[in-house]
């Protein structure tokens, strides 16, 4: 097998990565919406649900980062690869990553997860901050419940450790690029 062929084969099932991961994504957004605004519902009539609430956000904004570092995986992995095809080509016949560092948010940039601010700012990024802001006003409205309705200093504590921890990961993986510097460290070999 020459090597564009193994090259476009590897690209191949990077895309249909990127596929799965995107649907995979916009299921869990239906899903954790549903099931929080479901709960907060609920909460109206049996105050020990606003319990669940900053945990659903919690967990929702885990399970959708996880999606987005596949996401993110997928289309470094992509254009590392469609550049070294056209490089072997000599012309840009694969330009799908230039496409979507236009449209979508430009890869290689820093950004908040996949949401790009300023002069890149897209509808994406738009789309992915509302989804953010969402998940946070069902956090924040639980966490003032547990503290001023339920009066439950204890898990109040617990919920903020949590979030903290979260908070300090996803920094150190998404906002630090850890995870793009390792890729960006393997590409330069």
């Amino acid at each position: 097998m020459d090597e564009i062929k193994l090259l476009e084969n590897q690209l191949k099932r990077m895309r249909s990565m990127n596929k799965f991961y995107h649907l995979q994504f916009l299921n869990d957004v239906r899903y954790f919406f549903v099931l929080g605004l479901i709960s907060l519902v609920i909460s109206f009539n049996n105050e020990k649900t606003l319990y669940l609430l900053p945990l659903i956000s919690l967990f929702g904004s885990v399970i959708l980062a996880f999606h987005a570092y596949y996401l993110i995986f997928s289309r470094n992995y992509s254009e590392f690869l469609e550049k070294k095809i056209n490089n072997y080509l000599n012309k840009d016949a694969y330009i799908t990553h230039k496409l979507e560092n236009a449209y979508f948010f430009p890869i290689q940039d820093k950004k908040i997860v996949v949401a790009k601010l300023g002069k890149d700012f897209s509808w994406f990024s738009f789309v992915t901050l509302f989804i953010t802001f969402y998940g946070i006003s069902l956090y924040v409205y639980g966490i003032y419940n547990i503290l001023v309705t339920l009066n439950n200093i204890n898990y109040f504590m617990f919920i903020i450790f949590l979030t903290l921890v979260t908070f300090a990961v996803g920094y150190w993986w998404f906002i630090n690029n850890e995870g793009e510097s390792r890729l960006r460290t393997i590409y330069d070999e």
